[in-house]
């Protein structure tokens, strides 16, 4: 095993990484716009009682 292959298995490694981190951010903007929405509607609802 050389040189060469640690670093494809870094570059790997840190794609995949990568890719797993914006997964959850994109996860949490979307839950959190969907908590939103939710909030925007019970007010809707609060103010035309």
């Amino acid at each position: 095993m050389g040189p060469l292959l640690y670093l494809m298995l870094a570059y790997a490694a840190f794609w995949l990484i990568s890719f797993a981190f914006i997964f959850s951010i994109f996860n949490r903007q979307r839950k959190l716009d969907e908590e939103l929405t939710m909030l925007k509607q019970l007010l809707d609802n609060q103010s035309n009682e």
